[in-house]
């Protein structure tokens, strides 16, 4: 068939015109016999088996094959719904029009078993013979040509197709797969994968070795250090024990009550920052009042990390005051051997004075002058009688002194053709620092 005619088409509507001239001697051949208009739906039908077939022809199932056929049933079903609804409107109209006759006596002749209305329901879709099932058997039923081309026991249908080229590959695919998981062949992926476990293998074998070695070598190191860790740590508690004896001590001459609270939780929740506390005793005119002390052998230590903790461990021991002490040769340079920084102090506290009781300087100093500051503040706000100036002066002269006496002990370690003269100092200045911490207290009683 070549074409004649120029196509057209109408983008709104479901049709394709063409004028075509048929010269192929077959086609001439079957389309003789026929009068002009049964030709033409002839032509038609057989132009539309032939593309059904060129469809078919694919390996794949052409969905779309599937999805045209249906939409062109959907459509001829639709026209034929479309007729039968036409046709009966129009017999309805007929009945039910205004003044044409009784409802009752129409109805029986309507839907009666012999009916107008039954008849065309069974024309239409009866059983056995209504159009529309005619019109599905045609068009996919069992007989029809798409259901033939859609059978899996045809040989040239579509899913018998689809079956032999799956089956092709499927045996071509598995054949593959077993020769990759075969041993005897290099390539395949098996072999591969084997001797790439063994390299690793002894990877792991020569880094355990290395590593062993390198453990034995290192273990003894490690053991040292952790040994000298634990020696610090034991040093250090052994430093705490023996001051919070010294405070203790204290604490009963002046008649304060101590307490060792190291391990005990404070006021702020899972702190345990404070580890001495003293209480001042009811004749001290501030009874209640407490001096919180932290203890630290550590080195490393900053003044503003010392001056953090102590406030930390102000607020967790409810105290007014606190005495931060160092194991001399472990303090900040910034503090030396005593600095005073409002009602907070920082000490050392030589080790060595604990075997021979010599009395620790710098923390009876600093006991005693925040115990002044903290009674001068009560008192000063309950009555007016005490004449805080005298007493402010008296504490400032005690700072001074044992400012000097830091510095003094500072240079008696270094300076040893002065050490006659320094320890001569220490002992004067000494029982003034007693004689003017002694007027405090006589003062503030």
């Amino acid at each position: 068939m070549e074409p004649a005619g120029e196509q057209s088409a109408n983008e709104n509507s479901d049709f394709l015109r063409l004028e075509l001239d048929v010269r192929d001697p077959t086609v001439i051949k079957y389309l003789e016999p026929f009068d002009a208009l049964p030709r033409q739906d002839k032509a038609l039908e057989a132009l539309r088996v032939g593309v059904i077939a060129i469809q078919s022809a694919s390996p794949t199932l052409d969905t779309k094959v599937v999805e045209d056929k249906f939409r062109q049933v959907e459509k001829t079903i639709g026209d034929c719904i479309t007729s039968f609804q036409t046709e009966t409107t129009t017999k309805l109209e007929e009945y039910f029009k205004a003044g044409s006759g009784s409802v009752p006596r129409s109805l029986d002749g309507l839907f009666g078993e012999k009916g107008t209305i039954t008849q065309l329901f069974k024309q239409y879709f009866g059983a056995d013979e209504g159009k529309v099932l005619r019109l599905l058997q045609d068009q996919v039923g069992p007989t029809s040509q798409f259901s033939k081309s859609l059978d899996p026991n045809n040989k040239q249908g579509v899913i018998s197709r689809i079956e032999e080229v799956v089956k092709v590959n499927l045996q071509q695919k598995s054949e593959e797969i077993v020769k990759q998981f075969s041993l005897d062949k290099e390539d395949s992926a098996l072999s591969r994968m084997n001797v790439l476990i063994m390299e690793k293998i002894e990877e792991v074998k020569t880094a355990n070795a290395r590593f062993f070695a390198d453990l034995k070598e290192t273990i003894g190191i490690e053991t040292g250090k952790a040994t000298e860790a634990e020696k610090g740590t034991e040093k250090g508690r052994e430093f705490e024990t023996e001051l919070y004896s010294r405070v203790a001590e204290l604490g009963r001459l002046l008649g304060d009550t101590t307490e060792n609270v190291r391990a005990v939780v404070g006021a702020v929740p899972r702190s345990k920052k404070g580890d001495y506390v003293i209480t001042l005793s009811e004749t001290t005119g501030a009874p209640g009042e407490k001096i919180v002390i932290e203890a630290k052998k550590e080195q490393g230590y900053r003044l503003k990390d010392a001056a953090d903790e102590l406030k930390e461990a102000k607020e967790n021991r409810e105290a007014s005051a606190g005495i931060f002490a160092f194991a001399k040769d472990y303090e900040p340079p910034e503090v030396g051997d005593f600095l005073r920084i409002g009602h907070d102090f920082y000490i050392t506290v030589d080790e060595q004075a604990f075997g021979s009781q010599r009395p620790l300087l710098f923390l009876d100093s600093a006991y005693k002058i925040a115990r002044a500051l903290l009674v001068t503040g009560a008192r000063k706000e309950g009555a007016k009688e005490i004449d805080t100036a005298r007493i402010r002066a008296e504490v400032d002269s005690v700072i001074q002194i044992v400012t000097r006496l830091s510095e003094l002990a500072t240079k008696a370690k270094t300076i040893s053709n002065s050490s006659k003269f320094i320890e001569d100092t220490v002992t004067e200045l000494k029982s003034d620092l007693e004689l003017r911490l002694n007027e405090v207290l006589r003062l503030l009683g």
